[in-house]
């Protein structure tokens, strides 16, 4: 029995997953600052119903596991409105989450509005 061939497809879908696209569905409201420490992007706006704050983290996991990830993006939104009551991920309106398990990237966008 010839394993090459097998082999060889295991390897290409493997590595195709490497070349995968990731989705980054962001829609944000004003001006993107990025933070590398916390591996995320946000930006936010004041506006008659509140403050909005959108939020988009990118980050490695070797299992999925959306609570952290939605925690985590919500964390994001409390460090950005810290005038404001923090909020529970529970509580946020998460837009988009994504997990590519070949790569194990994470993709979790989040946004909230805070009323004052």
């Amino acid at each position: 029995m010839n394993l090459k061939p097998l082999l060889s497809t295991c390897l290409l879908v493997f590595l195709s997953g490497c070349v995968a696209p990731t989705l980054k569905l962001v829609n944000h409201v004003g001006p993107v600052t990025y933070d590398a420490s916390s591996a995320s992007e946000y930006s936010s706006k004041q506006t008659e119903q509140g403050f909005i704050v959108v939020a988009f983290r990118s980050v490695h996991r070797f299992l999925p596991d959306t609570q952290p990830d939605y925690q985590e993006c919500s964390d994001v939104l409390n460090s950005v409105a810290k005038e404001y009551t923090p909020v529970s991920w529970s509580a946020v309106n998460i837009t988009a989450h994504e997990y590519n398990g070949v790569t194990g990237i994470a993709n979790t966008t989040c946004t909230y509005t805070y009323k004052t």
